[in-house]
């Protein structure tokens, strides 16, 4: 015999969403599928000219900018995504499943009339070529060893780690630009500083050989502040290079073309650090260890660790579930007939309970425990890895601060004492007082405690945007 089966089966239940998702879960996949759509900046129009213009940025244009289209950063919130996924499955094992079925087969074969015994009576019937049958099975998990409520608590603990990944991978973001931003500033002072440098010698070039055509200086002269001026064009040329590079640098940092012709505005940081902010920023940290104190209860990355090891220990309770019987809550209906008629003759309605009690799995829970428990050690491992180079962060961060400020103080004498030394060599030199030799190494001392304390003004910004990253005070934006 031949049959030609049409099965239709529809299923309710597994994909039921609670009927209030907790606020948090929905608070993420709000937020996530925002920012996630987000591949175009939204931040002023006249930073993102397609022309040949010049673009010019802030750091908070910078940072915006980094955080809309940095690839890790949209990774972290697809990566939240299924966290809360995961979060409301975790939920809806609180809930009965509902399964639906429908069937209809039809015998094309072997269609002859059908005889039947009964009561010794032969009883002739029409073939009855169609069969119908319907089924609606609900199941409630009643209990399961606690199962379901260690899903749920692992699933929470993930979703929270998974906003904490996004805080600190913003965090991350924004400081990485901060620290380029600073690198470009200082690059582009020392340019500045090269330049004019580069002025002043050409003009003392200027002066000797105007001394020269006089009679009044020899070529030496003229020939040695030459080089000189030949030797600050180097440095200019340098310097730019460098400065160009720290600009890549940030650009790609941003995920924007590293090519177009951009400036940044150097007004959001001070150009200078004063002992007055130097003592106040000391007082906001406070001590090193108030410093690790505070790192611990705030940086994001602690966090989600230590959310990571508690979703890890609900795995552990999630294992030991297989010791424990399972109880189960069962329902339905069921309907079959060779017509599509008589529901309620031909159907039945029932409900149960089923329980199972294990007695022997081959280990197979023992198994899932000890691999619990040992992706739960790994966890507290990383947790007290995390802990351990946060409190080395911390200390390097100290150890830099207290260079910078060191050099601060340095670099400030230097620079007094210099354009003092450089500025007398120069009315000396005019009056015929001084050598040669003496303007140019006067000079050579000014510009470098000129670039010194440029390096030390911005080594001090670099440092206190470290201290403040290691020790949980760093924010997306500019204070």
């Amino acid at each position: 015999m031949a049959f030609l089966a049409v099965s239709v089966t529809f299923r309710i239940g597994r994909r039921i969403r609670p009927s209030r998702m907790p606020m948090r879960t929905s608070l993420i996949l709000l937020v996530t599928s925002i920012l996630i759509g987000l591949t175009h900046p939204v931040v002023g129009q006249q930073t993102w000219s397609q022309s040949g213009e010049q673009l010019r940025y802030t750091l908070d244009d910078c940072i915006a900018i980094a955080l809309q289209r940095n690839i890790d950063v949209r990774q972290v919130y697809a990566s939240s995504q299924a966290a809360a996924a995961n979060l409301t499955q975790a939920f809806g094992q609180y809930l009965p499943a509902a399964n639906f079925g429908f069937n209809y087969n039809r015998q094309l074969t072997n269609l002859r009339e059908q005889i039947s015994i009964v009561n010794g009576v032969p009883i002739r019937g029409e073939p009855l070529p169609n069969t119908y049958s319907a089924n609606l099975n609900v199941g409630w998990t009643l209990f399961n060893g606690f199962r379901r409520e260690a899903d749920y608590d692992a699933a929470s603990s993930a979703v929270s780690a998974a906003e904490a990944d996004i805080l600190f991978q913003r965090l991350a973001i924004a400081f990485n630009v901060t620290r380029a931003y600073i690198d470009v500033l200082r690059t582009e002072q020392v340019v500045r500083a090269r330049s004019e440098n580069l002025s002043l010698s050409r003009a003392t070039f200027e002066r000797v050989k105007a001394l020269y055509d006089n009679g009044r200086a020899p070529i030496t002269q003229l020939t040695s502040q030459e080089t000189e001026v030949a030797n600050q064009e180097v440095a200019v040329v340098q310097a730019e290079n460098d400065h160009d590079l720290a600009k890549v640098n940030l650009l790609t940092l941003m995920n924007v073309d590293p090519t177009q012709n951009a400036t940044f505005d150097p007004a959001v940081l001070p150009s200078e650090a004063t002992s007055l902010q130097v003592e106040e920023f000391r007082t906001t940290i406070g001590s090193e260890q108030q410093s690790i104190d505070r790192a611990m209860a705030s940086r994001p990355d602690v966090r989600a660790a230590q959310d990571r090891e508690e979703a890890a220990q609900a795995t552990v309770t999630s294992a030991t579930a297989g010791y424990y019987p399972t109880l189960q809550a069962t329902g339905g209906y069921v309907w079959r007939n060779f017509e599509f008629s008589n529901f309620d003759n031909q159907g039945q309605w029932f409900v149960g309970l089923n329980l199972q009690m294990p007695v022997f799995d081959q280990f197979r829970t023992n198994q899932q425990i000890a691999s619990a428990t040992f992706q739960h050690t790994q966890r507290s491992l990383e947790v007290a890895r995390l802990e351990q180079q946060l409190r080395q962060n911390v200390r390097s961060a100290y150890l830099q601060l207290r260079t910078a400020e060191r050099n601060l103080d340095i670099t400030e004498r230097a620079l007094r004492t210099a354009q003092l030394n450089f500025d007398a060599m120069q009315e000396r030199f005019t009056v015929g007082g001084a050598q040669l030799v003496e303007v140019q190494q006067a000079n050579f001392q000014l510009i470098t405690a000129r670039i010194n304390r440029v390096t030390a003004v911005y080594g001090y910004l670099d440092a206190r945007t470290f201290v403040e990253f290691a020790t949980g005070l760093f924010t997306e934006s500019v204070k």
